[in-house]
């Protein structure tokens, strides 16, 4: 994976794979990029877009405390949705995810009635962070191949599967999934209220994220909002600009790939333990202890 792949990380570890007790695990590529702290830079662009699902938006709507305090949402969410893959197996963090979503259901103003579980919508949030691992390496990594791209489908399947719910909506290779993906964006998604709450975040009274002090939030927030707004409305699709009305200007698509090519050769030689969230951390830890204490030790790539 050219700059990426020339720093290898090899861990003690098998490859847990189809019958081995869990969904993904080292060499995959779900393992080697949903942990990485850059997925952070994509919170606001992933947000809106699952947000915009007319069935999330609705039970956001009526069930989260989204509009009083979206940190709570995103520092209660994403460390649980990177423990569908980094945890140990025994958790079972993907049935406990489901367990969450189980009952929640609402009305949106349509008169349309949505449930978090309906594997339709359920897999609407599971594509957008498969389809954030793609975005991931194409603004500040190495693109994927198509091989790549259908090996990350193909594990998107296996990640799916603990959830426990049906396969019928479940895309198998790049191809298919891709033409789904462009379908919701330009067929499916609405500018919902919860979506619309992310464009005029600046101007919200957001709470200071956790470990901020209040003082200082109240001097950088309006700036920091804005920065933020701007950088995920550059990385949106094309599609979901339209949707929204928004439009990125030539200087913030310029300041985006120059962005993108500081981080892109600046991310690879940084230590390990800057690159990904304490909860991935955890889970490659593990892996290592657990490949040193049997006499199979052979070595996986964890690719970056």
């Amino acid at each position: 994976m050219s700059v990426d792949a020339a720093h290898d990380l090899h861990l003690d570890a098998e490859v847990a794979g189809p019958g081995k007790g869990r969904s993904v695990g080292p060499g995959s590529l779900i393992w080697t990029y949903l942990g990485d702290w850059r997925l952070f830079l994509f919170i606001g662009r992933t947000g809106a877009i699952q947000n915009m699902h007319p069935g999330v938006s609705a039970v956001l709507e009526a069930k989260s405390v989204v509009f009083k305090n979206p940190w709570a949402r995103v520092m209660g969410s994403i460390p649980t949705i990177l423990g569908t893959v980094y945890d140990a197996p025994e958790q079972q963090t993907p049935k406990r995810v489901s367990g969450f979503h189980d009952g929640l259901s609402a009305i949106d103003s349509q008169a349309r009635h949505w449930h978090t579980l309906d594997p339709e919508v359920f897999y609407w949030t599971h594509a957008t962070f498969v389809e954030l691992i793609v975005a991931i390496n194409e603004f500040f990594g190495t693109p994927q191949t198509a091989t790549e791209k259908d090996q990350l489908i193909a594990e998107s399947v296996l990640w799916w599967q603990p959830y426990g719910l049906s396969e019928r909506p479940v895309l198998r290779d790049w191809a298919s999934f891709h033409a789904y993906w462009i379908r919701n964006l330009n067929e499916v998604l609405e500018r919902t209220p919860t979506a619309e709450f992310t464009l005029r975040s600046p101007r919200a009274k957001v709470p200071a994220p956790p470990h901020v002090p209040r003082l200082l939030w109240l001097i950088i927030r309006y700036p920091v909002m804005v920065a933020y707004l701007r950088l995920s409305i550059a990385l949106m699709p094309p599609e979901v600009r339209r949707v929204l009305g928004v439009r990125s200007s030539t200087a913030e698509q310029h300041l985006l790939r120059t962005f993108g090519w500081v981080v892109r050769h600046g991310w690879p030689p940084l230590p390990e333990r800057w690159r990904y969230h304490p909860r991935a951390r955890a889970g490659i830890s593990r892996e290592r202890k657990h490949s040193t204490s049997h006499r199979d030790s052979r070595k996986v790539a964890l690719r970056w």
